[in-house]
């Protein structure tokens, strides 16, 4: 249990409660019930597992209990593996943040420009988009 507790009860628990991360967020037509559920974030359970490996107290249970060894691994291992867990998650949460950026900039320029035209009462213009091409290649410089 003294294994259990700050490696994976305390992080799960967290990581299915909070959850930083806006891409987990669920979208209310995905949640038909009153309360939505955040999926797991392994960001934040990461992130509770390295603050629960430093802080838990190992010495004062062992002195206060007849248990030998409450401590198999010591300080310096359980810090270093919870610190890799923290890295590899970190690193899957920045992975995918500039797609996920594009797209809710999209979103609010797309908003942005129908509010603006609802305004003055004027049909939406044609969406415009720039070729991917090297200028040599390219005929015109924007595409329909």
């Amino acid at each position: 249990m003294h294994w259990a507790i700050p490696t994976l009860i305390i992080p799960a628990f967290v990581g299915s409660v909070i959850s930083f991360n806006p891409a987990n967020t669920p979208s209310p037509a995905e949640t038909p019930s009153a309360s939505p559920i955040a999926p797991f974030d392994p960001l934040t359970a990461s992130i509770i597992r390295l603050a629960a490996q430093v802080g838990y107290p190992y010495a004062f249970m062992a002195s206060r209990t007849e248990v030998v060894g409450l401590d198999v691994l010591g300080s310096n291992w359980r810090v270093l593996s919870a610190s890799v867990g923290v890295a590899f998650a970190f690193a899957e949460a920045i992975a995918g943040a500039p797609q996920l950026f594009a797209k809710t900039l999209i979103r609010e320029q797309r908003h942005i420009e129908f509010n603006s035209i609802e305004n003055e009462g004027h049909s939406p213009p044609p969406l415009n988009r720039r070729a991917l091409m090297a200028e040599e290649e390219a005929s015109e410089d924007e595409t329909d």
